[in-house]
């Protein structure tokens, strides 16, 4: 009895110990992350005093940080549990045992530190190890050997432990020991059969998934000639109809969704900036209530939350997607250390931390396949309705990074590059979900980007000085109609989405159509000029759904889909920009700057505590917005400058000739005029004075 109570003394005694070292270790976690997000906390203080923090964030961060203890403590027992089945083995002294401990104890620290640094790169501790050891190949080898060793020390304390089992249990209960363990291996390794799924769509009322890539530019397709490799996005597109000229009225997330939802402009459903307050929107003929009206069972899923509340109140049965509100912006981004970030992407990381699992915008721990295990665990189950699914992928959205993205890639255009080529993986791996759940026997696809991005190309904005058109005197200089977002930056030249109505690749989107198991479809490109407005009717006219009232601003693209018909009625399609900080016009955006510059712009409700615009701050985004009207080949837009006046600017997009002199010759040839009546009709007094009017 007096050398059990020793053993017992010692065990305890190296537990405490252990439990020492990592509550030093945690000490020292908390320490790194306030040096790395000093000058983030001190605005949290200014930013909290701006918004009014709800207490209904409280539980939340309570829970992320009782998560963080219960992994340290993991860790510890772990450790001691190594440290117990080893001493087992070797007998040592209580000093040995002691030193044992404190040296696996160290291995595992190390390993973890140098594990984290290769396979989170993006990691804020991954730059605290990358400063000893900068070349991932070395690391590589180390983390090879330090892996060989901590194997060793398992298998160990495997065995020390099995020995320590044989002394506990006497022989006459191995037989019922290893009964209970027999059992215990058939329930894990044998499973239960799969229950068989059955698509309930019909050619009459097929699947209808809507799949959105964010900020994806067309032009970096292989289908259209770029070079990101895109071998499924490619193969896709050759079996679809495919829309080259699509564009959307606002180039952000929350209102191009809403437009695609509503099929209204966004100046008509009242979404006309991210995290918009919407209380004009009319969710009543949303077109996922229309379809819930009519049998279909209805399901929305992104990856990222953070500027768009889209939730049940579209008309959605279910939403798929990190959890929404403001412990979003906080545990999200701070929750960097080492345990928790191979945690994240585990089953048990989707409970734990689930402001960071499938969460695009906690890019250091994002893992794509994520995303779609989240989504798998939905479709998987049983359905007695057809599907509208809408999936939003946000991989190739600033800053265009993952969890094991290539850290060489410093540039923004090849990091957007890289992002490119793997979402159209991620894709690929969705569409392998689709056929197994059998949700493609009967479907009616789209493929589109919510819109482009621009990065500084030339190009980017579609007014080239050599194509200026100066009137009146031979050497006018070029106007500088618009905000600058780079130095240096040329009139050819725009940045981000959503801060320039004149740099298509902003507003430029992707669209296709592909329909599986209905018999019919004309595949090929249509280049007539189309916007996402367009979608909600096209899908009402495939599952021939009549309304009393249309509730909406586009028109049916099914004659296009289903015919040879290449052309639509001549018609004005609107475009207007968001608000736009100068923190965001640029490749390069800082979310702290953004987030500065913005804060006066939001409210937290205290219930939800999701972010909204303040309404009291519509009029300044009114102000600072720009417009546009394409009308066949030509776009006429209106971009702010002082005292609510704006200045036009009217551009041929066949031969690029531009000008800002709407009394010019060239102006008096174009359909000017009926575009500056058609924005004035339909924007009212929100444009202000226009500085050139037509004679």
């Amino acid at each position: 009895m007096p050398i059990q109570m020793g053993q017992r003394v010692k065990q305890e005694g190296v537990f405490f110990y252990l439990l020492l070292l990592t509550g030093f270790f945690l000490l020292f976690e908390i320490s790194f992350f306030i040096q790395c997000n000093k000058a983030y906390l001190g605005d949290f203080t200014y930013v909290a005093d701006k918004l009014s923090i709800p207490l209904a964030i409280l539980p939340g961060i309570a829970f992320f940080l009782f998560a963080q203890l219960i992994l340290h403590l993991a860790y510890c027992v772990a450790i001691w549990i190594l440290t117990t089945g080893i001493a087992e083995l070797f007998s040592p002294t209580s000093k040995q045992r002691l030193l044992f401990g404190i040296a696996i104890w160290l291995l595992g620290v190390i390993t973890l530190l140098l594990a984290n640094q290769y396979y989170f790169p993006h990691s804020k501790f991954a730059d605290l190890t990358a400063a000893l050891l900068p070349n991932r190949m070395v690391l590589g080898v180390l983390l090879l050997g330090l892996s060989i060793i901590n194997l060793m020390a398992i298998l160990l304390a495997l065995a020390g432990l099995a020995k320590l089992c044989m002394a506990i249990f006497s022989q006459k209960h191995y037989g019922s020991i290893g009964f209970i363990l027999a059992i215990a291996l058939l329930s894990i390794f044998v499973s239960r059969p799969a229950a068989r799924l059955q698509d309930a769509a019909t050619q009459a009322k097929p699947n209808i998934i809507i799949i959105g890539v964010d900020s994806l530019r067309p032009d970096f397709l292989g289908y259209f000639g770029g070079e990101s490799t895109t071998p499924f996005m490619d193969a896709f597109l050759k079996q679809s109809t495919v829309f080259t000229e699509a564009i959307t009225p606002l180039a952000r997330t929350f209102p191009s969704w809403t437009a695609i939802l509503t099929g209204e402009y966004p100046r008509l459903s009242g979404i006309r900036s991210n995290l918009a307050s919407q209380t004009m929107l009319d969710k009543a003929h949303t077109l996922p209530a229309i379809l819930q009206q009519n049998g279909y069972e209805t399901l929305f899923a992104t990856d990222e939350v953070r500027f768009s509340n889209i939730d049940e109140s579209y008309g959605f049965d279910t939403i798929i997607s990190p959890p929404m509100g403001l412990n979003d912006f906080l545990l999200g981004a701070f929750n960097d250390f080492p345990l928790s970030n191979f945690i994240v992407n585990t089953s048990l990381g989707r409970w734990l931390f689930p402001y960071s699992y499938a969460n695009r915008p906690v890019f250091h721990t994002y893992r794509p396949e994520s995303f779609i295990n989240l989504l798998k665990s939905k479709l998987i189950a049983p359905r007695s309705k057809p599907l509208f699914l809408t999936a939003h992928f946000c991989l190739t959205h600033h800053p265009y990074l993952w969890d094991d993205s290539p850290v060489e890639n410093t540039t923004a255009l090849a990091r957007y590059e890289q992002s490119v080529s793997r979402i159209d993986k991620q894709l690929n791996l969705f569409f392998k979900l689709l056929v197994d759940v059998k949700l493609l026997d009967h479907a009616f696809i789209v493929l589109l980007s919510d819109h482009g991005e621009a990065l500084a190309l030339s190009g980017d904005r579609i007014t080239d000085a050599r194509h200026f058109l100066p009137t009146r005197q031979t050497h006018r200089a070029i106007p500088e109609f618009y905000p600058k977002m780079l130095e240096g930056e040329g009139v050819n030249q725009s940045a981000g989405h959503g801060t320039d109505v004149l740099g298509l690749t902003q507003y430029h989107t992707l669209l296709a159509f592909r329909a599986f198991g209905l018999g019919w479809q004309q595949r090929g490109d249509k280049s007539a000029v189309v916007s996402l407005v367009d979608i909600k009717p096209t899908i009402l006219r495939l599952l021939k759904v009549a309304l009393l009232q249309p509730h909406f601003s586009g028109i049916s693209l099914y004659p296009l889909i289903t015919t040879n018909q290449t052309r639509v009625s001549r018609r004005h399609l609107f475009l207007e920009s968001d608000y736009t900080p100068e923190a965001i016009r640029t490749v390069y955006p800082d979310a702290r700057h953004v987030l500065l510059e913005g804060v006066e712009l939001f409210q937290i409700d205290p219930l939800s505590t999701r972010l909204t615009m303040k309404e009291s701050m519509s009029k300044m985004i009114i102000a600072s917005k720009q417009y546009a009207d394409l009308y066949d080949e030509w776009l006429l837009a209106l971009y702010p400058q002082k005292k609510n006046v704006r200045i036009p600017i009217l551009v041929n997009l066949i031969s690029s000739e531009w000008t800002d002199d709407l009394s010019s010759s060239f102006a008096k040839q174009s359909p000017a005029n009926r575009m500056l009546i058609a924005l004035k009709r339909f924007y009212g007094s929100e444009l202000g004075v226009i500085s050139y009017t037509v004679d």
